[in-house]
């Protein structure tokens, strides 16, 4: 193992824990194992690594390089402004083809956005997309489904194209909205708690109707933030992603105990700080008991081989890319109808056009049209 990955995981334990034995009891990796992986005897496997980013409040990313974010420019670097204005644009241009070809369908007005102080009005939201979702889905909850079900949902609910896919200088999400489109780009990231509230901060943004200009979100930091569009998304991403029904179905109204709330953290798909400022806004729990749970870890939260093994696929899940299958439907039914060629479709996935065209013909025998035949002068 790199000299430089022993010595940062020392730096987190150093950090957050009183001892290597205190430390190794919390991220669940056993004290001989630590120590031989501190000692360079083995190396620290995937999932170790993961829960020691975990609780350290880092990446998996810095552990092993030393980069400050998973991503290689920093926010505001050079190029980034230009990498976002190309992302909008390639999802601006999909939009536009089918415009043209007079595909483009038909959006359902969104509820009135509720008036009033932010936080309440964002909490009031939540309850209106909680009960659409729900109707959406066919099921009285989304407890336990993962961020890319999520996402099917709410496209399928709002009629909102989804998409997770690395944002330019590591951004959390993008959030764009007109009379004919709704779009939110999240980040992909090693950290799939974030990315699940960027998701749903972000939803927040378009259904209050705060993005009729390309919005980009980067360093989220809930209870921080004072503009009022950003109070209101904050608190609709909390009250979406934790509804108070749901909650009250597992904790029921009396003590919540550490194993309740392990279900809680590891069902909604939240971090613990989140769920323990929740619980304490419901007022289930004293400040006392939210300053001792919003320490917890992950690893805490998904004890034993079956927390581990949801853990690491909900860490994996969010690095996955997910292209908006709205979108992409039309577009490819505008191919296979012979409305267009395939170049819009290719360009929205950033895929060369001969590669999209082979896969297909692969996949699909219905398709198999050569170049020849593809109208020559179509969008």
């Amino acid at each position: 193992m790199d000299e430089g990955v022993i010595d940062r995981v020392r730096s987190v334990i150093v950090r957050v824990s009183p001892s290597q034995a205190a430390f190794s009891e919390l991220v669940g990796i056993s004290a001989d194992k630590l120590s031989k992986s501190l000692n360079a005897v083995r190396r620290f496997t995937s999932l170790e690594l993961a829960l020691i980013a975990d609780a350290g409040d880092v990446s998996v990313d810095w552990l092993l390089t030393g980069r400050l974010r998973e991503a290689v420019a920093p926010p505001d670097g050079p190029g980034t402004g230009d990498d976002v204005r190309a992302l909008v644009d390639r999802f601006a241009s999909a939009y536009e083809t089918l415009r043209l070809l007079g595909r483009r369908p038909r959006l359902a007005p969104l509820p009135a956005a509720p008036s009033g102080p932010p936080g309440p009005a964002g909490r009031e939201l939540a309850e209106r997309a909680v009960n659409a979702v729900r109707a959406a889905a066919g099921q009285p909850g989304l407890r336990g489904a993962n961020t890319a079900a999520l996402a099917t949902v709410i496209e399928r609910a709002f009629a909102v194209d989804v998409v997770l896919t690395p944002l330019p200088g590591g951004a959390d999400a993008l959030c764009w909205q007109t009379a004919c489109h709704r779009l939110v780009v999240i980040g992909t990231t090693s950290r799939f708690t974030r990315q699940r509230y960027a998701l749903a901060h972000a939803l927040g943004h378009v259904l209050a109707g705060d993005a009729d200009e390309p919005l980009l979100d980067q360093e989220l930091a809930p209870g921080v933030q004072r503009a009022d569009g950003e109070v209101r998304a904050d608190a609709f991403a909390s009250a979406f992603l934790m509804p108070y029904d749901e909650i009250v179905a597992v904790a029921g109204r009396g003590e919540v105990t550490d194993a309740c709330f392990v279900e809680l953290v590891s069902g909604f798909g939240v971090s613990a700080g989140a769920m323990a400022a929740r619980l304490r806004e419901l007022g289930l729990v004293d400040a006392a008991r939210q300053g001792e749970l919003s320490r917890w870890t992950a690893a805490r939260c998904h004890r034993g081989s079956p927390g581990r093994d949801r853990l690491l696929a909900a860490m994996a899940a969010a690095r996955t890319r997910r292209q908006p299958a709205r979108l992409v439907g039309e577009l490819f039914g505008a191919y296979a109808d012979g409305a267009t060629t395939l170049v819009p479709l290719a360009s929205l996935l950033e895929c060369p056009v001969d590669d999209l065209f082979a896969a297909l013909v692969a996949e699909h025998p219905a398709a198999r049209r050569g170049y020849a035949d593809e109208p020559a002068f179509l969008p």
